[in-house]
């Protein structure tokens, strides 16, 4: 649970914050909204809700029949034409196909009730695991409104429900393993998040969290193969994955001023893929020492600086993350600002999509440091307090 907080409002910055987001941002997009083909767009020209209009459109594909043609993006591309007119911007289906599991039901409703549905979900599920480390309605909402939560909203991201599994899993990992790590199980719908899991509950020896999210994963995977047959899996590894690897590899695909790892921060700045893949490779080593020394010291689950260094190695190992996908990693930070005294780092970790955004519109690497340095000095304050 959080610690009692100073006399200092230590929030009251994050606060003002979410309020500007919020009065500011959000009408300045709803009025840019216009009407599409079938489905509103914003003024980038994308429809309302973005990214899950992949969601949707795998949804519906779930009940067609033969889903793995999407992974083909001629074909995916003229899907997304047929149901919001031609020149739409280049989407494209790279996730694994458990996504389908997700994606039928919403894929039974209309776009924009689908959506409506989509959000409501996740900002209930996120407000009921944000409950389980405070009790401050205050605090829950401001973390609601943080700027990672607003824009995976608003890009119709799996953010919100991931933040909620994350957040669950790391406060259950020892009281209910079991259920921890069937929840672990559904995060393997978005692999790149969960990545540090499996080495975090190896040093702590959890094996019953090991044992139940491979089990669910194994299910998960067994009920697409039942659903849609075994051949899904083969496109998915020889198309799908090859999809993902143009937005890393390919510069006219490459989503730099939204991703806050290594890689695409030289990416952006113009260095080869071969330095970026090198430094990424060098840096995600130090981020699984880091969690293998600090949780091979069994800490409390309860231990927020142990949760905060964990999350933050979690981001800094994986080349592949958008910076809504650093929400719990922000919800942490957040949680810690009570008592930490790197409050400027904090502060920045909270607003790392906007640093990010900012930083990488221009090319200028650098945000996807932050992570890895919240990491170091969260373990070299544990290793310093046990020396002396």
């Amino acid at each position: 649970m959080v610690a009692n907080p100073e006399p200092r409002d230590p929030w009251a910055t994050l606060r003002v914050a979410a309020f500007l987001l919020v009065g500011l941002y959000v009408p300045y997009y709803v009025l840019t909204l216009s009407a599409g083909q079938g489905v509103w767009r914003d003024g980038t020209g994308l429809v309302v809700g973005r990214d899950f209009l992949n969601l949707w459109i795998v949804g519906r594909a779930a009940w067609a029949g033969d889903p793995a043609r999407l992974y083909d993006l001629s074909t995916y591309a003229n899907t997304v034409a047929a149901l919001v007119g031609p020149g739409y911007p280049g989407q494209q289906w790279s996730y694994p196909p458990t996504t389908l599991l997700v994606g039928a039901p919403f894929g039974l409703l209309p776009y924009g009730v689908a959506l409506l549905l989509w959000t409501l979900i996740g900002t209930v599920t996120l407000a009921a695991a944000l409950r389980l480390w405070t009790r401050d309605a205050r605090l829950i909402l401001v973390l609601l409104l943080c700027p990672a939560a607003v824009f995976g909203m608003m890009s119709g991201q799996f953010a919100a429900l991931a933040a909620a599994i994350i957040l669950a899993v790391l406060h259950w990992r020892e009281s209910r393993p079991w259920f921890a790590g069937m929840l672990l199980g559904l995060l393997t719908v978005k692999p790149q998040l969960g990545l540090l899991f499996p080495l975090m509950l190896l040093a702590t020896g959890n094996w019953r969290a090991i044992c139940a999210a491979g089990a669910v994963t194994l299910g998960l995977a067994g009920l697409t193969v039942l659903l849609w047959g075994s051949d899904i899996w083969r496109v998915y590894l020889d198309q799908g994955i090859a999809n993902q690897s143009l937005i890393l590899s390919d510069p006219d695909h490459l989503a730099g001023p939204f991703m806050p790892t290594l890689f695409m921060n030289l990416r952006s700045a113009e260095f080869g893929s071969g330095v970026a893949g090198a430094a990424q490779a060098a840096l995600s080593l130090l981020a699984t020492a880091l969690v293998w020394l600090r949780f091979h010291r069994q800490p409390d689950a309860a231990d927020i600086s142990a949760n905060a260094l964990f999350l933050a190695c979690a981001v800094a190992a994986t080349p592949y993350m958008l910076s809504y996908d650093s929400l719990s990693l922000a919800i942490m930070a957040a949680l810690l600002l009570p008592c930490e005294r790197d409050r400027p780092l904090l502060l920045a970790i909270f607003f790392l999509p906007l640093v990010q955004i900012v930083a990488g519109s221009a090319g200028i690497p650098g945000p996807a440091l932050l992570p890895p340095l919240l990491a170091w000095r969260l373990f070299a304050r544990v290793k310093n307090n046990k020396v002396n």
